[in-house]
């Protein structure tokens, strides 16, 4: 389901010539959870809107690549992306006229790509693709990945709180199991997160 490396697929669409139907398609599918989950997660008035506000993120990043307008060498790709959502996100609060749960400066995309931008915006950003990303790969994980429904129960009650010795008696699996459960769909997580990552 998750294609090659970001950094290859950002070279291969950014190569001149007719675009690429199946690489696009990957890139399509690795980065519109993630896109989407931050857009739900950083504004949430927007949820309704989170899927054409998607949609348009895809089509500039697109413009971008091909254009070879992002340099990679200069910012990390999330960062670069980041601040397109953020923009777009603003671009429709201005639009529909919402009031907005974020500061109203822009992120400078320029700024960000030159290293000239502030260390708080870049760290914000930065935060906020991580937090995305995480929300991602859980739902990845326990929505689509082919879990034991046992498992992605136990997972779930020990995530709202329950507390070990309570899941192994309900479900009849020892404490070290439900630890090591546990911990297994923790790692699977953090694997998803890393194919969004850098």
């Amino acid at each position: 389901m998750f294609p090659d490396t970001p950094k290859t697929l950002l070279d291969e669409l950014a190569r001149e010539g007719e675009l690429d139907e199946l690489k696009w398609r990957q890139f399509d599918e690795l980065y519109r959870p993630a896109v989407n989950s931050f857009i739900r997660q950083r504004f949430g008035s927007l949820s309704s809107e989170a899927d054409d506000i998607v949609q348009t993120v895809m089509v500039k990043l697109i413009g971008i690549l091909r254009g070879k307008r992002y340099d990679g060498s200069r910012t990390r790709f999330r960062t670069y992306l980041s601040a397109i959502i953020h923009n777009c996100c603003l671009d429709c609060l201005k639009s529909i006229n919402r009031r907005r749960e974020v500061p109203l400066e822009d992120f400078d995309i320029d700024a960000i790509v030159g290293g000239t931008a502030e260390p708080e915006a870049v760290s914000m950003l930065d935060r906020q693709w991580a937090e995305a990303c995480h929300a991602a790969a859980r739902r990845h994980v326990l929505g689509k990945f082919p879990l034991d429904p046992v498992h992605r129960q136990v997972f779930l009650d020990l995530e709202r709180g329950m507390p070990i010795a309570a899941v192994a008696e309900k479900t009849g699996i020892p404490q070290p199991s439900v630890r090591q459960i546990k911990h297994r769909i923790l790692k699977l997580i953090e694997a998803f997160c890393r194919e969004y990552g850098d």
